[in-house]
């Protein structure tokens, strides 16, 4: 058996509404780390972690389950759990246990009921969150109207570090507003990337969303608001360093967008739960 040092593991529950494609973007998510050698389908009763014949049949998981990835030399252990009210004790108990609640939202329907639930929860826990917006190549899917729902609902603190390219069917990736680059991808759903510049058509959206992250990165650290007032930006080095440090505060909630069944966007959320959730090392265990 393969022993992992903590430092490089992730523990992370994703929770959300049911419907929202949570265990699809897992099914993505497995698949692009080469732990399945073919991206499984809800609709075909081929994901891993839906895999009881009663959710298979109904096609909604019911009870949560556990899958691993791999991703650059690090162990990211992955709890699916249940969107439907009748089985929130279950997300309840993956998030006691987990590191990471990443809250998948859908592009069109944006926070529901379940949402709000897992939020709360994940708030009582003290639990660090990220941001999945997912569904985004679905009819009438937008990323402003659910960053509004969001924001209403769950806090001003959910902050996008990526923005989509293209809308709805032609969603094709990703910008990367860390790194400032545009991540493409194959459309045929094999996960395949091209790395690249930003399409100038999205160069000024792309620089006013990075300012807005980096104010609100900056805004949960003294030391960085210093730095951000003198030189009017942060590093990437120090942008990466203040996410890290303001998601494990709760300060912070990084928002990612992806559309699971398409297989596009689940490499940058692989990455940045690599980068910025913390591991079991860095959380304390909560007392009981």
């Amino acid at each position: 058996m393969k022993v992992y040092d903590p430092n490089s593991i992730r523990n992370v529950a994703v929770v959300g509404h049911g419907g929202a494609g949570k265990t699809q973007l897992i099914s993505a998510m497995l698949f692009a780390a080469g732990a399945v050698n073919r991206l499984g389908k809800v609709d075909d009763g081929t994901t891993v972690t839906d895999f009881d014949d009663e959710e298979i049949a109904r096609k909604h998981t019911l009870s949560s389950s556990l899958a691993y990835a791999e991703w650059n030399k690090s162990k990211i252990n992955v709890i699916d759990t249940p969107g439907f009210g009748n089985f929130i004790s279950d997300a309840r108990a993956a998030m006691t246990v987990a590191d990471l609640a990443l809250v998948v939202v859908d592009a069109v329907s944006g926070v529901e009921v379940q949402t709000e639930k897992v939020w709360a929860i994940a708030h009582e826990l003290n639990l660090p969150r990220f941001v999945v917006v997912n569904r985004l190549d679905r009819e009438r899917a937008s990323l402003g109207r659910t960053l509004d729902s969001i924001r209403a609902s769950l806090g001003r603190t959910v902050i996008p570090v990526s923005l989509p390219i293209g809308e709805e069917k032609a969603f094709g990736g990703v910008i990367d507003l860390v790194a400032m680059k545009a991540v493409t991808f194959a459309g045929d759903g094999s996960g395949k990337m091209t790395v690249g510049d930003i399409p100038p058509a999205l160069a000024d959206e792309a620089r006013g969303a990075r300012e807005a992250l980096v104010e609100m990165v900056a805004e949960a650290d003294d030391a960085l608001m210093e730095k951000f007032f003198e030189a009017g930006e942060l590093t990437n080095d120090e942008l990466m360093a203040g996410l890290k440090k303001g998601v494990a505060a709760n300060k912070v909630t990084p928002l990612f967008c992806a559309a699971g069944l398409a297989n596009i966007g689940s490499q940058p959320v692989l990455d940045g739960i690599l980068a910025y959730a913390p591991s079991p090392a860095e959380r304390p265990f909560p007392a009981r």
